[in-house]
């Protein structure tokens, strides 16, 4: 069974009974199958296949979406114990409230708070993000979870789409991550990959610290575990660090559909645009999270988006107190992929 992460004496989480030589150990194991291929995407949907297409269709959460009460006791359940008050603090604050007025959003928003998209959060909060406000729309361009509304075209504004209105706020946040800083129609493909690399971490680390969200087979839950084993899976053969760009790893989803097999995040194709075309700086917010993602002694992250961060990803990504082993262990068993893993326990 999984055991929750919960918050050490400095404030990250660590699992008590769980060595971070036993899960290094553990993660140097080659990927396997998943338990359950439902967990993750099947359907093609918006154009783009499944990873694993043997699973059932996917279908998105119905119902309501959260309200203010249950989005608090969401917070009260997925964030850190030395953290929650913090989080209740942030999500009831009136500044808050006006600029992100959905109770679900804004619960998904918080979320970040302790985890590795932390300076993401703090950046939005200092009003030092091109995104600034958030809310509940249709968005512009099929299948985003997180986009320009079609209604109200404010570049400093995104929106959830409507068709996730009633997914949980830990499926959210991780899109959140992505979104808040993200250059919209400038992205080249290295922004892409390493934006979808933050949001897949992000994920990783609430799994870690609430593993019954590895359980939800809602269409948003799914297409977040598919970034998240892609991430997960990507590492070297006898490594145990996983990394955004991992250009010799033997797959990423293993039985899965062989059209969509990779060895890490940086060779999907997530747009055409030529990188040179998209020359553009690495967001201060963007990489101190990186920098969270390895160990204190891994140089500057680098400062624009390419080939060199790339290089750094695969040299030093992976030993992070944010995004250790202890950390993608949990998570990992939390989706299934692991021997003896008790999913979504």
């Amino acid at each position: 069974m999984s055991t929750p992460i919960s918050t050490g004496p400095a404030g990250s989480r660590s699992a008590p009974t769980l060595a971070p030589p036993e899960a290094d150990a553990a993660l140097r194991e080659p990927p396997g199958e998943p338990v359950d291929p439902g967990a993750f995407s099947s359907n093609t949907l918006f154009g783009q296949p499944g990873i694993y297409p043997q699973g059932p269709e996917m279908v998105p959460a119905s119902g309501p979406p959260l309200d203010v009460e249950a989005s608090r006791e969401v917070l009260r359940r997925s964030v850190g114990p030395g953290h929650v008050a913090r989080a209740l603090d942030r999500f009831e604050s009136s500044e808050l409230c006006e600029r992100v007025p959905d109770p679900q959003v804004r619960a998904a928003l918080v979320l970040l708070g302790d985890g590795p998209a932390a300076p993401v959060l703090d950046a939005f909060l200092d009003d030092a993000t091109p995104v600034l406000r958030l809310g509940v729309g249709r968005t512009v361009g099929e299948g985003r979870v997180i986009g320009t509304e079609i209604d109200d075209p404010d570049p400093a504004r995104r929106v959830l789409d409507e068709r996730y209105a009633a997914e949980h706020p830990g499926v959210i946040a991780p899109s959140l991550a992505h979104a808040i800083c993200h250059h919209d129609e400038m992205a080249s493909n290295a922004e892409e990959a390493t934006l979808h690399g933050v949001l897949a971490a992000t994920h990783t680390w609430l799994l870690a610290g609430d593993p019954h969200l590895g359980g939800l087979r809602t269409e948003l839950a799914r297409r977040q575990a598919s970034l998240t084993i892609s991430l997960l899976n990507a590492r070297s053969p006898g490594s145990s660090a996983a990394s955004i760009r991992c250009p010799d790893g033997p797959g990423t989803i293993p039985g899965g559909n062989p059209a969509l097999q990779g060895p890490d995040l940086w060779g999907i194709p997530f747009t055409s645009r030529p990188a040179e075309d998209c020359d553009l700086f690495v967001p201060h917010p963007v990489r101190e999270s990186l920098a969270r993602l390895a160990a204190s002694t891994a140089p500057q992250v680098p400062d624009r988006y390419g080939e060199h961060l790339g290089e750094w990803l695969s040299a030093h990504m992976g030993q992070g107190a944010w995004f250790g082993p202890v950390v993608r262990l949990t998570a990992g068993r939390a989706l299934g992929l692991l021997p003896n893993a008790d999913p979504g326990a």
